[in-house]
């Protein structure tokens, strides 16, 4: 019998700066049912500054994650949030498809060395097999999950290569998922659960027509809910044919 997908909603810049925002998109993940819910800590990228929290606050916004019963995560984008996020005991780490982490031999050599690090989800979008295969030479001393992804934001459904899935599982032998920036609410997310994902994760927003650079590829409230719903769903009646059978 199949386990469950983990559903990570990923909040990333969405929070617009403003912590009360980002506590909603926290309930928006918990009420969804989602599983865990995701972040993106920098202080050397000036031109997101007004996006991103001081430290005092993402300590708050940590706890009260903690707090409600949801476990987080977030994306270090500088060394300094590096540093900081291994302080905290953070357990989770996201290599995302960008350059600033995976082009930069010395973030790559501080999230290696974080000594909280116990998993190491990577994102593929940007990466050729090569480069996949250097990345988890890396950090394969700990469990690792590659996500496949298409750094295009949105994606068209007819570019979305789920069976990409299957080939990443079958060359590098590790559990893999999908970081989906697609606008499908049920083709693209039980799609990759039929290539073997074992974890979705999406953009979340309280208003796709905000201003900022991810908002036009997350869901809001109501799709998120149709979207946890549509793979339990799918789940469900899964293991029921594998028990019939």
């Amino acid at each position: 019998m199949a386990s469950p997908v983990k559903i990570v909603a990923e909040v990333g810049l969405n929070a617009n700066g403003n912590l009360d925002t980002a506590r909603q998109l926290v309930d928006v993940a918990i009420d969804a049912g989602c599983d865990a819910v995701k972040f993106q800590t920098y202080w050397n990228i000036p031109e997101f500054a007004h996006l991103n929290f001081s430290k005092c606050e993402w300590q708050r916004l940590f706890l009260y994650c903690e707090l409600q019963g949801i476990e987080w995560f977030s994306t270090p984008f500088d060394l300094q949030a590096v540093d900081f996020l291994d302080e905290l005991g953070m357990e989770t780490w996201k290599l995302p498809s960008n350059l600033r982490v995976l082009g930069d031999p010395n973030m790559l050599r501080a999230i290696e060395s974080a000594k909280s690090r116990k998993l190491t989800i990577i994102s593929t979008g940007i990466s050729k097999m090569w480069d996949i295969y250097e990345q988890l030479l890396r950090f394969n001393d700990k469990p690792v999950i590659l996500l496949h992804c298409v750094s295009k934001y949105p994606t068209p459904i007819d570019e979305m290569n789920l069976f990409r899935i299957e080939i990443l599982q079958k060359r590098f032998e590790v559990p893999v998922g999908l970081s989906d920036h697609s606008t499908s609410i049920y083709a693209v997310p039980i799609g990759a659960l039929k290539m073997g994902a074992v974890m979705i994760e999406k953009h979340i927003t309280l208003d796709r027509d905000a201003v900022g650079p991810d908002h036009l590829a997350s869901f809001e409230p109501f799709q998120l809910e149709r979207m946890v719903r549509g793979i339990r769903k799918y789940e469900l009646e899964r293991n029921e044919k594998h028990i019939k059978k």
